[in-house]
């Protein structure tokens, strides 16, 4: 890892490394101030190792985005101490400065006048035509609200300011949104005029601290993002800005469009999905650049660098799942690295309008830092149950210095994650499952599997002083007539692979199992209908990744009944009732059932009955999460709590 773990300078700045953690919102401030929230997940970050630490969507005018703000001298004293914190670590911070694509005071005044829905529409309206319709006079405006951020910006103490290249900017200089006949509209030199100017009323305000451009570029096949340039001409726009003083640029693909475009999940691109955007542009650039865009493997990092198609990464998710990302590969223990799934929890909880929040890693969001620390008093602990709940339990108590045994009644560990990953584009759960499993070993975890006792035999045998119970869930079943001919099957079982399924199959149940299972049979050419109660499929997976499905769906022929009930299996099919009430018959070989699961015995009461601590967590629990990310948390918290 000789090119990763290199210092490389933008313009005067020099970086320790070319690991950089790319703006992200974080939604942990509080009305644009710097929290505690914060000040932790960047240091965290900034202690792993990254070389530069990226604050991303720092505002320069009032807003109701959940971001840090720069438009007032009230927000500088927690930048700056946010800035220390960073700084104590070893890396360099940088703030990107933005201007909103449209005008949160005329938003805000239909809020109250008007009420919400007056004010998405305003919103829409504004992302599609804002930048045409701001006066010569309104731009002066934003001009000197980016020169008046910058300065707070340096006082603040940043190393680096990067202009968001999208956004505003980015419509500016967009030939899919730009409608403007002035100046500023037309010809590419007119429509780059507002963002070459940004850049110099930074650099005139603060000539002493250099600036990055984060350079945002449409793809035209297949159509991707609209605010940016074309990558054509990105080339041309690069050498512009370059002149112009540009220090750096962080190529991305530009927004506008479908979010999981921008921030493809699991299997939906490959890894590096924007690196040939860094690459053109690293063609004409004379200053460095940053690649983005699904990159997680240290190999595959350093082979960026390598071959010169970029001069430093930026690793985003695989930071919040793992802030120690740099620490652990420059001492070569990747194994012990908690490596980002890309399953987007991260962005589904921000468009939840909640906090950042990781799937894998339950530390991230904390106010505090959240370290393992040895118990005060080591003990046995019995974990009932190796999904990921129970593995994750496992190996937290066990480097709390407990003495654990992980008892399950299988003949793998995993639970769930082995099926969850059945799906080609979900294969990349396989992570997760071997980290876990690598982690209760290296921790000292007595497992044990193929357990098949009373759980009293059990506490007999192993005389624990805790008991973390995780027992996960089974498949359920519905009572309708023919629910036990040996046609029907259970999704689990098709996606373990332990039962075959015929040229037509009828999926019971449209949720997020029903359609892994749709996607996994179909490919293989088997005719799917998908029979779904409700009125929408796929109503948990993250929205970036829902595009995607349905694309997926389509592409293979799966047809899909929602608001249809299943009445009864037939010899030849399935019969259902449609939305009228009326009967008809999917003909179907073969019928999966995905239509929800059972909690499975937690035993909490006898075990409580001996007088022992007991922790139910997972999906065994009353109310139980039903998530990954729910399981991966609770597991944590009992690990923790023994």
């Amino acid at each position: 890892m000789h090119r990763l773990f290199q210092p490389i300078n933008l313009g005067p700045l020099t970086l320790r490394n070319r690991i950089v953690f790319p703006p992200m919102t974080t939604g942990y401030e509080e009305k644009g101030m710097v929290t505690p929230r914060s000040r932790t997940f960047y240091r965290n970050i900034a202690r792993g190792g990254a070389g530069l630490v990226i604050i991303g969507d720092v505002s320069i005018q009032p807003s109701f985005a959940p971001t840090p703000f720069v438009h007032d001298d009230a927000f500088v004293p927690g930048l700056r101490e946010l800035v220390g914190d960073v700084h104590a670590e070893g890396a360099r911070i940088a703030a990107q400065l933005f201007h909103q694509e449209y005008d949160t005071a005329a938003i805000g005044r239909v809020m109250q006048a008007e009420g919400r829905e007056a004010a998405r529409k305003r919103l829409h309206d504004d992302m599609e035509d804002y930048c045409n319709r701001l006066t010569a006079a309104d731009i002066a405006v934003i001009l000197e609200r980016f020169r008046r951020a910058a300065v707070r910006v340096r006082d603040a103490g940043f190393d680096l300011i990067q202009v968001h290249g999208d956004r505003l900017v980015g419509m500016f200089t967009s030939g899919l949104l730009n409608k403007r006949t002035d100046d500023y509209g037309g010809p590419l030199r007119s429509r780059a005029r507002f963002a070459l100017e940004v850049v110099e009323a930074i650099r005139e305000a603060v000539p002493d601290v250099p600036i990055e451009y984060k350079l945002s570029i449409i793809r035209t096949d297949p159509p991707m993002g609209k605010a940016g340039p074309t990558l054509e001409e990105a080339q041309v726009l690069a050498r512009w800005l370059e002149e112009a003083g540009v220090a750096g640029f962080h190529v991305a693909l530009a927004n506008h469009g479908s979010i999981g475009d921008t921030i493809p999940a699991m299997g939906t691109q490959p890894y590096g999905c924007f690196v040939d955007l860094a690459e053109a542009i690293k063609r004409v650039a004379h200053v460095p650049v940053t690649a983005v865009g699904r990159i997680l493997d240290p190999d595959f990092a350093e082979g960026l660098l390598e071959s010169g198609k970029a001069d430093l990464v930026g690793i985003g998710r695989g930071l919040i799942a793992e802030p120690g990302w740099a620490r652990g590969v420059e001492r070569g223990e990747v194994d012990d690295l908690r490596m980002c799934i890309m399953c987007n929890h991260c962005a589904s909880s921000l468009m939840s309008n909640q906090p950042l929040r990781c799937a894998i890693n339950a530390t991230v969001g904390e106010a505090a830092r959240v370290s393992v620390e040895p118990a005060a008093s080591p003990r046995r602990v019995l974990v009932i149950g190796g999904g990921p709940a129970g593995m994750e339990a496992a190996h937290i108590a066990a480097r709390r210095g407990h003495e654990v045994t992980l008892a399950e009644r299988q003949n793998r560990l995993g639970g769930q994650l082995p099926l969850c990953s059945a799906p080609p584009y979900k294969q990349e759960i396989s992570r997760l499952t071997r980290f876990l499993t690598t982690q209760v070993e290296r921790q000292g975890v007595r497992v044990r599997l193929g357990v098949n006792v009373p759980v009293g035999q059990l506490l007999d045998e192993t005389r624990p002083g805790a008991v973390i119970v995780a027992t996960g869930v089974s498949p359920s079943r519905l009572p309708v007539p023919g629910i036990d001919r040996a046609n029907v099957v259970s999704a689990w079982d098709v996606m373990a692979g332990s039962v075959e399924v015929g040229p037509r199959a009828a999926i019971v149940g449209g949720g997020s199992v029903g359609v892994e299972t749709a996607l996994l049979l179909a490919p293989r050419g088997i005719r799917i209908t998908i029979v779904e109660m409700l009125d929408k499929i796929a109503a948990g997976e993250s929205p970036t990744i829902l595009p995607f499905i349905h694309a997926q769906l389509e592409r293979h022929g799966v047809r899909v009944l929602t608001k249809h009930r299943l009445e009864s299996v037939e010899a030849g099919g399935v019969r259902v009732t449609d939305p009228d009430g009326a009967t008809l018959t999917v003909e179907c070989d073969s019928v999966v059932m995905a239509i929800g699961t059972r909690r499975n015995p937690t035993f909490a009461e006898e075990i409580k009955a001996r007088g022992l601590e007991c922790h139910v967590v997972g999906d065994c629990a009353e109310g139980g999460p039903g998530t990954l990310a729910g399981a991966i948390h609770d597991g944590f918290k009992a690990g923790m709590s023994v």
